[in-house]
């Protein structure tokens, strides 16, 4: 169950901009409101069947994209990209409060 609090909270807008949001994909037909199960006071948002499906064919047309061009590199060109992504990853863990140092 997502309500508009959630999509406040996860996207990082007040809850004013987020109203403004889902009325817009509302009137477009991506989302629709229902009453939340459990609790009257607010609603549940939810994705259309069609914009789901839409949404799923297009990652699925990306991740052959990138599927593709991972192919397309010998195992030494991709050994050096994991290299290169496994360092950014780990530059952007937490090593600590610095300024005690």
């Amino acid at each position: 169950v997502i309500t508009p609090k959630d999509i406040a909270h996860e996207v990082g807008i007040s809850s004013a901009s987020t109203t403004k949001l889902i009325d817009r994909l509302v009137a477009a037909g991506h989302l629709t409101r229902a009453p939340h199960p459990e609790d009257q006071r607010t609603i549940c948002i939810n994705v259309t069947p069609q914009t789901a499906q839409a949404a799923r064919e297009t990652i699925g047309r990306q991740h052959s994209r990138r599927f593709a061009a991972a192919a397309a590199m010998s195992s030494e060109e991709r050994e050096v990209v994991v290299r290169f992504l496994t360092a950014l990853a780990e530059a952007d863990e937490p090593q600590g409060d610095l300024t005690a140092q």
